[in-house]
């Protein structure tokens, strides 16, 4: 029995060893096809990854030409200097001090580039647009110093540097904040994206398709053949409606002054040429501006990075008594014939308004007023027409609105009435405020941009335009807008109903502005100017000895088109506190047109006014 319960006990034990070596067997199994099959896939992705590395290759964004086909915005080469980081420590110091004496740069320079990679096992590009010595001097270190290569990338390049540089835009390397977005979702961080101007409105336009390599590295990562590669795509050609020429006039034309110019084709809204001042160089921006520059640049008073053009609101000042004389014209309150008293000052409401010329005008006409500028016709005007008037005509003008350029951030400006007052400012309408807005003055306010495409309705019979800078993408011209169109067009002018008698009449005195009243500095010879010069008065600050103080410093403006028949351009001028319109902004229209009309103006036509003009050309 004994012997029994042994061989029991032995057979036992053994069932439960061949059991347990089924289950471990069977274990085993199940994991080898685990890993043969089910991770199978990505056992062998990761085992290509340490045996290939993709290199992305960047798509250079489409070149930016005028008009005529003179490059605006281009790529350059540029060469990066890239480091497979070695993985041990100390051979990585060791690479890291070498490499320091070889560019010449701090080796902690060196180490927070290595740091701030988003993907450890990618390259480090430790110089960006290396000198043509750095990469001599790195080929020629090619054995001693085999995880470095010399990578070639696009970069972007103005040629213009500051000129037109609100209006062409920027570039950067895309911000995380962007890479949330839906429409920056599938790119890569550092991926170069528009910023700011045309280079952000466009950008999916201008954006290229990146090519790749897949390169063979060894065990220390370093490259040893090519498995695969793709070209990248170049972005289409852009092709602008903006003249270079006309360009390069009007920045010498503001030289030294702050402010903002516009001139556009009247008849398609076509943006001939456009600049803000003081602007900044898109160059510094291209690799990653600087951090003291940038600090600098945001906290310059003079705001360079504000394009003023569509962003900055200013008062019209008598620029608005184009509105002022269209509507009252097309309400029938006055006719071209109508006339008023001007003996310098009035009162309305128990207040006293004065006009620009002590002493007034004596009586005048709607043409003489507009000439003149004469604050009296249009205070009384005003008053007629009530300020729920004035402002429907301002606004189906393009006043207070967006005038849909293609250009991000644009601002409405603002046009008052009572029902804006009482819902943001919670008090009633004054009919006092109406007096003040019929010259422009009061909260009323508008871009440069704005004003241009006002003095363009007078200049092409009455439409309303859209303005607009692109013109072509790859060579085709834009087609006309239809209610589905979802890719760049043209958008057809908004016929307004004005009568011809209207234009005429407004056409005229704009033409004696030129000819014989305020904005005489604008004339232009054999090439008939026709304007309206305007000022509102601002408080600046301004060095006074060692003392800073405030002063009246009045914004000039002069807006206007040329020629009077079958008007060419329309155009808006705006001299930050230049004093007036017809001393200050009339002098930068005449510079500008001269050349866009190939006029030899005599110098002393471009000073000729009378000591009255002078006096009333801020008006």
């Amino acid at each position: 029995m004994k012997l029994y319960e042994d061989l029991t006990t032995v057979r036992t034990r053994i069932g439960v060893f061949q059991t347990g070596l089924l289950v471990a067997f069977g274990a085993l199994l199940a994991y080898f096809w685990s890993l043969q099959v089910l991770r199978g896939r990505h056992f062998k992705e990761e085992a290509e990854k340490n045996r290939t590395r993709p290199v992305t290759l960047a798509a250079p964004r489409g070149p930016i030409l005028d008009r005529n086909g003179r490059v605006l915005v281009e790529n350059r080469p540029s060469f990066n200097v890239v480091l497979v980081v070695p993985t041990p420590s100390d051979e990585r110091d060791r690479t890291v001090a070498r490499l320091a004496r070889v560019l010449g740069i701090g080796e902690a320079t060196i180490r927070e580039r290595i740091e701030r990679r988003e993907n450890k096992l990618q390259p480090a590009v430790v110089r960006q647009d290396a000198t043509l010595a750095d990469v001599a001097a790195v080929e020629a270190r090619r054995y001693e110093l085999p995880e470095l290569s010399i990578e070639v990338v696009p970069l972007r390049s103005y040629p213009l540097a500051a000129a037109a540089a609100h209006a062409l835009g920027r570039v950067g390397q895309v911000s995380e904040r962007q890479l949330k977005s839906p429409e920056y979702k599938d790119l890569s961080p550092g991926t170069l994206v528009g910023q700011a101007g045309l280079e952000t409105r466009y950008n999916k336009n201008l954006m290229g398709v990146d090519g790749f390599r897949k390169v063979i590295v060894n065990s220390r990562g370093l490259e040893v053949n090519e498995a695969e590669k793709v070209s990248p795509e170049d972005g289409p050609r852009m092709t602008l409606a903006l003249d270079a020429g006309l360009q390069s006039a009007m920045e010498r034309a503001f030289a030294g002054r702050g402010g903002a110019g516009v001139v556009l084709d009247p008849a398609t809204g076509e943006i001939l040429a456009m600049t803000s001042t003081p602007a900044y160089d898109p160059n510094e921006f291209t690799m990653g501006i600087d951090a003291d520059l940038w600090s600098q640049l945001i906290s310059d008073p003079a705001t360079p990075l504000l394009n003023r053009t569509v962003q900055g609101t200013y008062a019209p000042g008598s620029t608005f008594k184009i509105v002022m004389a269209i509507a009252g014209l097309e309400e029938g309150v006055i006719t071209p014939e109508t006339t008023v008293y001007c003996p310098g000052r009035v009162y309305h409401y128990g207040t006293l308004f004065r006009c620009g010329r002590e002493g007034g005008h004596g009586v005048v006409d709607l043409k003489t007023a507009i000439a003149q500028s004469c604050n009296v016709y249009f205070y009384q005007l005003g008053v007629r027409l009530e300020i729920n008037r004035i402002a429907q005509w301002a606004r189906k003008l393009g006043l207070g609105a967006l005038t849909g350029v293609d250009l991000p951030h644009e601002v409405t400006g603002l046009i008052p009435d009572p029902a804006w007052k009482q819902r943001v400012l919670h008090v009633p309408w004054y009919a006092g405020e109406t007096v003040s807005v019929a010259i422009g003055q009061g909260q009323v306010s508008a871009t440069p941009l704005q004003m241009a495409r006002l003095a363009a309705v007078v200049a092409n019979g009455g439409r309303l335009v859209r303005p607009r800078l692109l013109r072509a993408l790859s060579g085709v011209f834009l087609p006309p807008c239809t209610d589905d169109s979802s890719a760049p067009c043209a958008t057809m002018p908004v016929e307004l109903g004005l009568k011809p008698s209207t234009i005429a009449a407004v056409r005229e005195g704009m033409r004696l502005v030129v000819a014989e009243g305020t904005g005489q500095r604008a004339r232009l010879g054999s090439v008939v100017v026709c304007g309206k010069t305007g000022s509102a008065q601002v408080v600046a600050k301004t060095r006074v000895g060692p003392e800073t103080k405030p002063r009246i410093a009045a914004h000039g403006w002069f807006i206007g088109f040329a020629p009077l028949e079958n008007p060419k351009v329309a155009f808006a001028f705006l001299v930050e506190h230049g004093g007036s319109g017809g001393g200050a902004a009339a002098p930068v229209a005449h510079e500008v047109l001269a050349h866009y009309f190939g006029v030899q103006v005599p110098s002393e036509l471009s000073t000729v006014t009378t000591a009255e003009g002078v006096r009333q050309s801020d008006r």
